[in-house]
């Protein structure tokens, strides 16, 4: 799979509680909603990540997904809702969260 994205935003996280990483856009070039959402992990430490709707982030080891060390966790053809936050956690270490939207995504 190839694909392109333009990133919104990249931070460096070490071990720490629960941050609000990026806020999908209310309005601007997406519109009321964004498509293949990419959220990718250039660090050397597991971080855990998490999507909810609206309100404080909620990334735990209990409900969220576990992006490894450069890994990327891609939603095709979604509909994530204006305003929905990404939360990221670092268990230990340090992570490079990059959060964007695809403008190319092509299965081989």
């Amino acid at each position: 799979m190839a694909i392109a994205v333009a990133w919104q935003t990249t931070a460096t996280m070490t071990a720490t509680t629960v941050n609000t990483f990026y806020t999908i856009p209310s309005s601007g070039a997406f519109g009321t909603y964004a498509r293949d959402l990419a959220i990718n992990n250039g660090g050397s430490a597991t971080m855990l990540v998490s999507l909810t709707p609206s309100g404080a982030a909620g990334a735990t080891s209990a409900a969220s997904f576990a992006i490894p060390a450069g890994g990327t966790l891609l939603l095709t053809q979604c509909q994530v809702t204006a305003g929905a936050i990404i939360g990221v956690a670092v268990p230990t270490g340090t992570a490079i969260p990059s959060a964007g939207f695809c403008s190319n995504v092509s299965y081989v």
